[in-house]
Order: C-alpha cells, then sequence, then structure tokens
C-alpha cells in the first residue's frame, strides 16, 4: 500500500515545486500533455491536440489532424519549437485553422508556466494543457 502512494507523492513532489510558475528544460522532460481549455472554453474532444517532450527537449504532438514534431527551444520560461515538421492532411477549414493557430504559437514562441498541474501557454490565446493519462 504505501509504495503505490510513492509515484504519486513523486508527481506532486514535481509538480509542486514547479507552484512558481517557473518552468524548466527538467521540468517538461518526459511528460506527455493533453490539451484541455483555449482561451477558457474547453476542447471539443474533435479537436484533441497534444504533446509530449523526449530527451533533449524534442517535442512531438498531434494538433487534432496532423502530428508535428520539432526541437524545443526554453528560455526564460518562454518555449519556442525550432525546425518544426508535420504531416499535411486536411481535415476542414476549422480543424485546419486551429492546428494553425496552436502550431504558430509553438513556432513564433510562447510563455509558458505549469500551475496547479497545468502546463499553460500564454500569448494572444491561452493554451491550457493537462497531463495526459
Amino acid at each position: 500500500m504505501k509504495l503505490a502512494a510513492i509515484p504519486i507523492l513523486l508527481v506532486g513532489l514535481i509538480l509542486g515545486c514547479s507552484s512558481t510558475g517557473t518552468v524548466n528544460s527538467e521540468q517538461l522532460k518526459y511528460t506527455q500533455w493533453q490539451l484541455s481549455h483555449v482561451d477558457g472554453q474547453v476542447v471539443p474532444p474533435s479537436y484533441s491536440a497534444s504533446l509530449s517532450f523526449i530527451d533533449a527537449l524534442q517535442v512531438n504532438g498531434f494538433a487534432g489532424c496532423n502530428k508535428f514534431f520539432g526541437e524545443g527551444a526554453l528560455r526564460n520560461n518562454r518555449l519556442k519549437v525550432n525546425k518544426l515538421g508535420m504531416t499535411r492532411k486536411s481535415c476542414g477549414e476549422q480543424l485546419d485553422q486551429f492546428e494553425l493557430q496552436l502550431l504558430n504559437v509553438l513556432k513564433n514562441g510562447v510563455n509558458v508556466k505549469i500551475d496547479s498541474g497545468q502546463l499553460i501557454f500564454n500569448s494572444e490565446q491561452t493554451f491550457v494543457f493537462i497531463p495526459a493519462s
């Protein structure tokens, strides 16, 4: 019973350390996130987007229709994904526009923080990610 609580405690410690909002690459490395809200609105299931950070802050994700990948760089709580590549399917004008907004935020750089266990991107829009299960 006590051993089962250890992973929960570790997650709590990791997320608790980030309650100041300051984010470093070690906090992001090997994490997976699911988009939950954009500008306070719940993301519909048809727009499900996700991203994960792997070794050396490589970024992989799904923008709702297309997969994407790139090299993440984090400086002063600002995340920028360089060499951003993606598949090129079209899934309708609205979903294509949504993907473009998300990918432009990553490509151009976005202020990022972790607050209450959520990864938050602040730019012209606010994207809120929750840990992926």
